[in-house]
């Protein structure tokens, strides 16, 4: 039998509890706040804030009608800001449509708003390429500066350190040569003895300087031509694998499982 609605009802408590979501992300601070509710018809309304939430968060709203004898009344018939997908602000509403839910209140009735973050879903991240190159590009660009065909080879990355290093090592050794050349001539052209002793010295001192430092260097280049080498054949490898692909599907023609190889040309 369907129930006839006074206008009139008296919602004698128009006391709504507001109750904090206890969020599993710890980093949300949003909050109901402002949480009211009247009759407006047949319809009970309720409004409420979402305070303190982040640009873009969203939330799955709920709530509980419960009687002053703690009885939960079951609300089906709502509309508006309840569910998943309602963003953070002011001016939430809630429509309950008492007369689709065969609802009759004559009671003093409380209302609870719980809001719970969504979890926000993570962009996917584009396939990493893997691509073929020039084993011989990538070993021309060390040679002309160390850490280049590395750079080449990967895509990015700080293998330019390595020519600053080499080049670095080159330059000392051109002047520690020039110190040599100047040290040996003072020393041939001086005519004190004990002058020319520390000269010799000095000179001797700079040769050893300028040979370390060119061994510094040779050894910059040899190790990141080889290192190139190896990743520009690694890379390679990989490519040439990528095109590969397995797989199974069910033919139905022959009731079993087939094997799949696609190449990617």
């Amino acid at each position: 039998m369907k129930k006839i609605y006074s206008t009139t009802i008296q919602l004698i408590c128009l006391t709504a509890l507001i109750l904090f979501a206890n969020f599993a992300m710890s980093q949300s601070k949003a909050r109901v706040e402002n949480v009211d509710f009247f009759l407006e018809g047949e319809n009970l309304v309720i409004n409420y804030d979402i305070d303190k939430s982040k640009t873009g968060e969203s939330f799955n709203v709920t709530m509980n009608i419960l009687t002053t004898a703690g009885k939960k009344i079951s609300a089906f018939a709502l509309t508006g800001d309840i569910g998943p997908g309602v963003y953070g602000g002011k001016g939430k509403r809630i429509v309950w449509d008492l007369n689709k839910d065969n609802v009759y209140i004559d009671d003093e009735i409380s209302v609870e708003v719980f809001i719970e973050p969504e979890m926000a879903d993570e962009p996917s991240k584009p396939a990493k390429t893997v691509r073929a190159v020039s084993v011989g590009g990538a070993l021309l660009r060390s040679a002309i500066f160390p850490g280049w065909g590395n750079r080449y080879v990967k895509g990015g990355g700080a293998y330019w350190l390595m020519g600053l290093v080499g080049y670095g090592a080159v330059g000392g050794s051109v002047y520690m040569n020039n110190q040599t050349e100047q040290a040996y001539q003072d020393y041939k052209e001086s005519v004190d003895v004990t002058e020319r002793d520390q000269l010799f010295k000095d000179a001797e001192e700079y040769q050893k300087n300028q040979e370390y430092l060119m061994y510094a260097a040779a050894g910059i280049w040899a190790i990141d031509l080889i290192w190139t080498g190896i990743q520009a054949g690694n890379a390679n490898k990989k490519a040439k694998r990528s095109k590969v692909d397995m797989g199974y599907y069910y033919n139905p023609e022959v009731r079993g499982p087939m094997l799949v190889v696609t190449y990617k040309f």
